[in-house]
């Protein structure tokens, strides 16, 4: 039992140690695209919050879901945040069973907002 601890942390400390040497500036990337209020950052909270929002029951007539999918559909583009493919596994079939737009818009898409919490339930 020790051995395959010490086995997976040894294995785990190598792919940390590894990670900044095939790309340096990684950490300041991430905080980019993460930092609150970015329009990423918006996009993936709403994107999020929807899929949270599609666990819950009549979640087609919820205006949080509502809002948030739009979001999504707004944003998530590959003329916009390219993260559609993140996202479209959960909320492609959700959107769909409402009668939504099932893929991103297209084109150039103005940044949208913060998403509207949904109390939806993370698996």
């Amino acid at each position: 039992m020790q051995f395959s601890i010490v086995a997976i942390a040894t294995a785990l400390i190598s792919v940390v140690a590894a990670a900044p040497l095939d790309n340096p500036s990684w950490p300041g990337e991430l905080l980019r695209r993460q930092a609150p209020g970015t329009p990423l950052y918006y996009c993936h909270d709403n994107c999020g919050q929807a899929v949270a929002g599609s666990r819950k029951t009549g979640y087609c007539s919820s205006p949080a879901f509502i809002h948030n999918y739009a979001n999504c559909i707004q944003c998530s583009g590959p003329d916009n945040n390219n993260i559609w493919h993140y996202y479209s596994s959960t909320l492609a079939p959700a959107g769909g069973a409402c009668g939504y737009p099932t893929t991103p818009d297209s084109g150039v898409q103005p940044a949208v907002g913060p998403a509207i919490p949904d109390g939806g339930v993370w698996p």
